[in-house]
Formats: structure tokens, C-alpha cells, sequence
């Protein structure tokens, strides 16, 4: 029978397709993306510290402005019920009880001070925690930002290589017998890897084991001579 032309485009084609598999398989596993997923949950952590640090801070300046507001409210009556006691014309029971009102007011107000003074203590200490952990998340997300820029530009530099041998693959596609790449297609989806071997010898390029003399003169009959072992199209 009459041999198909295009077996060396054939094996070539082979080869273009190996490569495009292999960039792609570079572009799903590239280093950069486990290292990546790893920074930006180390960003979410951060972020999430930095969050639950930030209300902390609005709930103690929400009480330190509450605690402020009632010491006020406390010393202006305080002031008001001294001003009053000073000023005389109640009878002694009126004062007695003014007396007892002007001690409570001092008493209250001492400790607002007290709690108003450990609040504004905290408030420090989580101010300068509020800077460690700002500082972190700027930092993690500093990480997680520029791997994702080096993930992008691996994968453009990939898709690159990618569209150039999908044209040389095109051109290629263009010059084989249809015939042929029928096959090769088939091959390649029910099998994968390596469907295309130059003969060396009698040896088969694509699974390495070599054939008699007798089989090998029987392919070289064949319209599509194929590789007894492992079927794979043999290029001479």
C-alpha cells in the first residue's frame, strides 16, 4: 500500500503537543501558587487580628468617652451640692443628707477616675499592639501581593509560549494527511503521552522495545505502520 507523506510533520507535531501539555501542566503547578494560597491566609489571620484589635480599640474609647462624660456630670454636681452645703439655710437633717450626697459624689467620682485611668492604660498598650499588628498585615499582604503579581506574570510568559506553539501547531496540523492526524488525534485521546516513535533500528521510539524481522518488514507494508507493541505510529 501507498505510505502517507507528513510523518516527520507528524512527529514534530508530537512534540509541540508534548510541550504545550507540558506548559500547561507548568501553568496549574506553578511553585508560586502553594506559596501564594499560604500568604493569603496568613493575610486573612493578620487582617482578622488587626480587625478584632481595631474594635477593641472603639469599645475602650467608647467607654473612655462614656467614663469622661459621667466624671464630668459628677464633678458639676459635686460642685453644685458643695456650693449649696457652703451656702447654709438648710436644717441640720438637710444638711446631714447633702453632707452624705457630697461624700457619695466624691466616692463615685474617685472611682471613675480609678476605672477611667486603667482604661486609658489599656487604651496605650493596645495602641502600640494596634502598630505591631498593622505592621503584620501590611506585611502579609505585601507578600500575598507580590507573589500574585510573579503568579501573573509566570502565567502570561507561559501563555505566550503557549500561543506560539499553538500556531506552529496549526501549521503543522495543516501539512499532515488527514488520514494520519485522524489517528494521532485518537491515539492521543484514548491514550495520552506518546503516540508517535521514529523507528531506530527496529526499535520503537515510543515504547523502546524492538520488533522482529519479520514485523518489522510486515509494518513497512502499511499504509499507517504502527508499532506492534504499543501502537504507536512509526516514523522511518
Amino acid at each position: 500500500m501507498e505510505r502517507l507523506t507528513s510523518f516527520a510533520d507528524l512527529l514534530e507535531l508530537q512534540q509541540v503537543d508534548a510541550r504545550i501539555d507540558q506548559l500547561l501542566e507548568d501553568r496549574r503547578s506553578l511553585p508560586e501558587l502553594a506559596a501564594h494560597a499560604q500568604a493569603r491566609r496568613a493575610a486573612q489571620v493578620a487582617a482578622a487580628a488587626l480587625e478584632e484589635s481595631t474594635n477593641l480599640l472603639r469599645s475602650l474609647d467608647r467607654d473612655i468617652t462614656r467614663l469622661d462624660h459621667e466624671l464630668l456630670m459628677s464633678e458639676q454636681r459635686l460642685a453644685e451640692q458643695e456650693r449649696r452645703l457652703f451656702a447654709g439655710g438648710m436644717n441640720a437633717r438637710e444638711a446631714q443628707n447633702m453632707r452624705a450626697d457630697v461624700d457619695s459624689l466624691r466616692r463615685r467620682i474617685s472611682t471613675i477616675e480609678d476605672e477611667l485611668l486603667e482604661l486609658l492604660e489599656q487604651r496605650e498598650g493596645r495602641q502600640e499592639k494596634q502598630k505591631v499588628l498593622q505592621k503584620e498585615a501590611d506585611s502579609t499582604k505585601e507578600v500575598e501581593r507580590d507573589l500574585a503579581i510573579r503568579i501573573s506574570e509566570a502565567r502570561s510568559a507561559i501563555d505566550s509560549s503557549v500561543g506560539r506553539h499553538r500556531e506552529r501547531r496549526g501549521e503543522l496540523a495543516g501539512v499532515v494527511a488527514p488520514e494520519l492526524l485522524r489517528m494521532y488525534r485518537r491515539l492521543r485521546e484514548r491514550r495520552g503521552g506518546i503516540v508517535v516513535g521514529e523507528l531506530s533500528g527496529r526499535v520503537c521510539g515510543a515504547c523502546h522495545l524492538a520488533m522482529s524481522v519479520g514485523e518489522y518488514d510486515q509494518i513497512r507494508e502499511d499504509t499507517i505502520p504502527q508499532c506492534i507493541h504499543c501502537a504507536a505510529i512509526l516514523v522511518f
